[in-house]
């Protein structure tokens, strides 16, 4: 886990634009740093040590988040063994090791545990000079969370995963292009900032730039309609999805996103059933339901639980911390990022560096309650549509959040439900076994039938859906704390970018205008 940054330009311009960029994610990875421009590498373990006056048409940067691998000194960009090729990765590839089992005898692999080392030489093995050809070929047989970028020299070419889990960003600027992990890398660069949307591959070269298709989330046919069924495949899959995540971390250093609720719990309880020293982090208000829930749980299932009390005081304090991390102040982006933050927060001084999340579950398994709406007035196709727009949305709604949010604290985040075989498996089943009628208020059925069946208490596997920030009590601290701020003041109804599914199935504005114009002072406050 990392950050990836970089650029390729018609003429030479400065790698410093690259050395700066590293340094303003340098969150995402401080234990190692390394460049590339026009075929030469060096690597530090400070950026200071890569900044130069020298120039290049093609650029690659990375910090390294050290995760997953045991070779202290590889750091990348890493070098095809023919050396016509360089790569930086961000993320996880979760089958590495099964494809590193299919490679060639030729290849002088340093680290064999090194999933971006693997990548390469897959790209290598493939490649036949058409290199945007090569990785289009390449993703397909990926299973993980990822951006990349890899050149020949003459191209760059930079893919995402699928589902976009891993955020990348870029800016074109007349015949160069520049792209980031996070926004911020490229905030002093003129253009508009685009992401580069899941699944698609970014081409760069001096005949111009280019987006073209990688791999998509495969889309099966609706084809489990027995309940029994529906949960014996769906828990193969998230057990093979958890396992195949632990490869390579330490029993002591893996944490867990807790809010005591069904998602999380689950995953908690594969964990932990795996033999993982699992620390759980719950954040809440000391009455809210969230906490007094994961105590209980966690108690019964002999959890390892740490609580994060919040106040109004500890929230006013972290909202501005918040916006610049997400790089939004969306009223909803911003609550729903206080849980994670904190935890995250409190992972990282626990010298975790890898969390996982029950993200996800909600829309492969119709867990919102909005979903019963769908049933009622348009029934089961559609409910089964609606579904794979919100996955294929996440991205946007979710996932960019909650990986900057964590990365901000040097944690990487781990989203099993999200992994490509279980998504596959969950959108098989018939959405008459996850969902029974537009009255239904549990939902979610072969979800929690599979958490029953491992031993989830059934006050947590069947216990209703609640959002993190009702749970938690961060919407009631947000909205106290906007109320003091404008108390006998005049508050003006302000326009705020904001995003997430509420605003596709609800009508309205979310929160008070009080709460809105409340995100918009502490930004202006703190530009």
């Amino acid at each position: 886990m990392c950050s990836i940054c970089g650029y390729f330009s018609d003429e030479k311009v400065p790698t410093r634009i690259v050395t700066d960029m590293l340094q303003k994610i340098e969150h995402r990875g401080p234990d190692a740093h390394g460049l590339y421009a026009d075929g030469e590498i060096q690597g530090s373990s400070e950026i200071s040590d890569l900044e130069s006056s020298e120039k290049a048409r093609v650029c690659l940067g990375h910090s390294e988040l050290s995760v997953v691998g045991g070779d202290d000194d590889a750091i990348q960009p890493f070098r095809s063994c023919d050396g016509s090729l360089s790569l930086v990765l961000n993320g996880e590839i979760y089958n590495y090791q099964e494809l590193r089992g299919l490679l060639g005898k030729d290849h002088a692999i340093e680290d064999k545990d090194n999933n971006s080392e693997i990548l390469l030489h897959l790209i290598e093995e493939i490649h036949d000079g058409d290199l945007l050809r090569t990785v289009q070929s390449v993703v397909k047989m990926l299973n993980g969370m990822y951006s990349f970028a890899v050149t020949d020299g003459d191209e760059v070419v930079v893919a995402r995963d699928p589902v976009g889990i891993k955020p990348i960003y870029y800016v074109e600027d007349g015949g160069s292009v520049y792209f980031c992990s996070e926004k911020k890398g490229l905030y002093d660069i003129e253009g508009k900032i685009r992401s580069i949307l899941p699944g698609k591959i970014l081409r760069a070269n001096k005949e111009g730039i280019s987006t073209h298709q990688g791999v998509r989330i495969e889309k099966p046919q609706i084809d489990i309609t027995d309940f029994d069924k529906a949960v014996a495949l769906y828990k193969d899959a998230l057990t093979d999805a958890v396992e195949g995540m632990l490869r390579g971390l330490s029993v002591d250093k893996v944490g867990m996103i807790f809010s005591g609720g069904v998602d999380s719990v689950l995953i908690a309880k594969l964990i932990s059933d795996f033999g993982w020293n699992l620390r759980c982090y719950c954040v809440g208000k000391k009455d809210s339901e969230d906490v007094k829930n994961a105590e209980k749980v966690a108690k019964d299932l002999r959890l390892n639980l740490s609580v994060i009390y919040i106040d109004e005081r500890k929230v006013k304090m972290i909202l501005p911390e918040i916006i610049e991390s997400i790089e939004i102040k969306g009223l909803l982006q911003v609550e729903v990022a206080v849980p994670m933050y904190f935890a995250a927060k409190a992972a990282s001084e626990d010298g975790i560096r890898v969390v996982f999340t029950g993200q996800g579950a909600d829309e492969l398994f119709a867990g919102y309650w909005w979903y019963k709406d769908v049933v009622s007035e348009d029934g089961f196709l559609k409910l089964h549509d609606k579904l794979w727009e919100d996955i294929d949305l996440a991205y946007d709604d979710t996932l960019e959040r909650e990986d900057k949010v964590t990365m901000a604290h040097s944690v990487e985040l781990r989203v099993p439900y999200l992994d490509r075989n279980v998504v596959h498996c969950a959108m098989r089943i018939s959405p008459k076994l996850k969902i029974k009628d537009g009255e239904d208020s549990i939902r979610k059925w072969v979800h929690r039938g599979v958490a029953a069946m491992l031993c989830v208490p059934s006050y947590t596997a069947y216990r209703e859906k609640d959002m993190a920030q009702s749970g938690s009590g961060v919407h009631e601290l947000v909205k106290k704390v906007a109320e003091e701020y404008f108390e006998g003041k005049k508050v003006d109804e302000v326009e705020i970018a904001d995003k997430g599914s509420n605003y596709r199935y609800l009508d309205g504005d979310y929160g008070t205008p009080e709460m809105r114009a409340y995100m918009h002072e502490i930004t202006k406050a703190n530009q």
